[in-house]
């Protein structure tokens, strides 16, 4: 057997690293720029409000389908080539729903999130199982990336759409660029020896599973909580500002600053993470700065983007430590990937009531104020479970 190099281990190394920030990046981008274009994609397909929240919801929906079947997949076929078909069916949903064809952006909409679903699962459990001295680094940095790239996103839609000769369409196919690099710097993966998410012994007492244990259900709907906020504020704040007398664009930019602030929280929380003894102080302040966003968005919209950025500031707490929650509370990377299945089901099919509901209860009342008191409410529930979730011990 041919024995590598450290040298070309250590190469090996960075060109994994590199495809796995890559990944996060194309986690988000293809659907938070949807949310500044709604009005115009609306519009030009004739949606109306329900019609439009369900298109909101759809990536979320699909995320929660396809959580469970991740792990049992990168078991059968390899972690590496699922990882690689995940990036191939956001670059082919990404193009497909920027065609002018009739039910495209409902198609394409369900295969790139069916792409983004598996690689949600299975990317903590690759970095716990690789880098297990290095995941908490590694986990804030490719958040970090996934926010700033969802920031960009955002932030872009609009003016992107504005330009002469271009649209909503434009808008949304042009982050295609960005899936297409992250597969060409994946494709030595699909070629490298295969590695497989395998299946503990019943056995080995240190498994159990999370669907049977408190644990398991306090990170989940921690991550649920936080996830329905972060949605329903990216799909319907442009919407909001609208009727609040907020140009699309500037409603573009301060969404492009609560992301931003996301990333500069993703980055910092790591080192925090890694030195407290516990994360219950993270979970409830990450709640308490939501709390504070949605009530200063409801009862004071004239500064809409002070209020985005206390939210920014709980969404980038939130998520690098519920990332961060599946390796902590697990014994190894068979666990972290069960509890990760388990939370992103969970997570996303609760976060994607939340911009159904929004739009229902919009349409239902004429008005935003039942919509935001819905957010205000969950932002409390953030620092309940998050605080439940934080607390220092393994599901045992």
């Amino acid at each position: 057997m041919q024995v590598k190099l450290p040298s070309e281990k250590r190469l090996e190394d960075k060109y994994l690293y590199l495809g796995i920030i890559l990944i996060g990046a194309n986690l988000r981008a293809p659907i938070t720029g949807l949310g500044p274009v709604l009005a115009d994609i609306q519009r030009d397909l004739g949606l109306d409000g329900s019609a439009a929240g369900l298109l909101n919801a759809l990536p979320l929906l699909i995320f929660a389908l396809l959580s469970l079947v991740a792990p049992t997949l990168a078991c059968r076929y390899g972690l590496e080539r699922i990882l690689g078909s995940s990036l191939l069916a956001i670059l082919i949903g990404t193009i497909l729903r920027s065609l002018p064809i009739t039910g495209a952006i409902w198609g394409g909409t369900i295969v790139l999130s069916a792409g983004i679903a598996f690689a949600n699962v299975l990317l903590p459990g690759l970095v716990k199982r690789d880098f297990p001295h290095q995941a908490a680094s590694l986990i804030s940095l490719y958040a970090a990336t996934m926010a700033a790239m969802a920031g960009i996103s955002a932030g872009l839609a609009a003016p992107i759409s504005q330009l002469s000769g271009m649209n909503w369409r434009w808008a949304l196919g042009i982050w295609a660029v960005l899936s297409g690099l992250a597969f060409i710097v994946w494709m030595p993966q699909l070629h490298a020896t295969q590695h497989h998410f395998g299946v503990m012994s019943k056995d080995d007492k240190r498994f159990i599973s999370p669907w049977r244990h408190p644990i398991g259900w306090q990170v989940s709907l921690f991550f649920a909580f936080h996830s329905l906020i972060f949605y329903s504020l990216v799909d319907w704040f442009a919407s909001y500002a609208a009727s609040r007398g907020i140009a699309p664009s500037a409603a573009g930019l301060m969404l492009l600053g609560y992301q931003l602030v996301a990333v500069t929280t993703n980055l910092g929380s790591a080192p925090l993470i890694r030195r407290a003894h516990n994360q219950v102080g993270l979970g409830v302040g990450c709640g308490c700065l939501m709390l504070i966003g949605t009530s200063g968005l409801l009862f004071m919209p004239s500064w809409s983007l002070l209020w985005l950025i206390s939210a920014g500031l709980g969404a980038g707490i939130a998520m690098v430590t519920s990332l961060s929650l599946f390796g902590l509370r697990t014994h190894d990377h068979h666990q972290a990937a069960a509890l990760s299945g388990m939370a992103q089901f969970v997570g996303y099919a609760g976060a994607a009531t939340g911009p159904l509901l929004m739009g229902f209860l919009h349409d239902a009342t004429g008005k935003w104020t039942a919509s935001f008191w819905l957010l205000i409410v969950i932002s409390g529930l953030v620092s309940v479970f998050a605080a439940l979730s934080g607390r220092c011990r393994l599901i045992e």
